[in-house]
């Protein structure tokens, strides 16, 4: 019985970050290493008020938890995942609208954006690095902001967008305006 318990408690210690999917839709994110309990509530519900004040373009951002629930009092690696790209959408059952892919790109750059400085921020506070994923492209953002290849892959977005941070965030007001009939 003594020798079940060690190994369980070295299995609890030894447990790795998940696996990231490479979809080219959404930016996954996962922690590289496990945070405390508290901080993963924090961080978690951060992500909810986050969602409630600035509305994702696609799907609110969530964030899940490994090894263990949430206030269970255990450290835990954490992820998830921000859907970019919103496609086509449905303005009543059986009526859909496709969106211009112009604006899809500006505004699924804009949502990447955000969610990197989320990430920073929650590296910042509590002393956690991430690493996310777009497609096939993989990047770190540690308390210090985004590595070399997170910046590709925002330069990539920012290509595909036509235009710059600073534009892409300005757009999104006439864009949530545009395509208000989505929500």
């Amino acid at each position: 019985m003594r020798s079940a318990v060690l190994l369980l408690a070295v299995a609890a210690c030894t447990s790795r970050p998940p696996a990231l999917h490479d979809d080219p839709q959404a930016l996954a994110y996962r922690s590289r290493s496990k945070v405390t309990d508290a901080a993963a509530r924090h961080i978690a519900a951060e992500a909810v008020g986050d969602a409630r004040r600035r509305p994702a373009w696609s799907e609110p951002n969530h964030v899940h938890a490994v090894d263990g629930p949430l206030g269970d009092g255990n450290d835990k690696f954490l992820f998830g995942e921000a859907r970019l790209y919103l496609g086509e959408y449905e303005t009543e059952p059986g009526k859909f609208r496709e969106v211009d892919p112009k604006d899809d790109a500006l505004m699924a750059y804009a949502d990447a954006l955000f969610t990197v400085q989320q990430l920073k921020e929650w590296a910042q506070r509590y002393q956690v690095a991430w690493d996310i994923q777009l497609g096939r492209a993989k990047g770190r953002v540690e308390a210090s902001g985004a590595d070399a290849s997170a910046q590709k892959l925002l330069a990539e977005l920012s290509r595909k967008a036509g235009d710059g941070a600073e534009q892409a965030e300005a757009q999104r007001r006439r864009l949530d305006q545009k395509y208000r009939d989505r929500r």
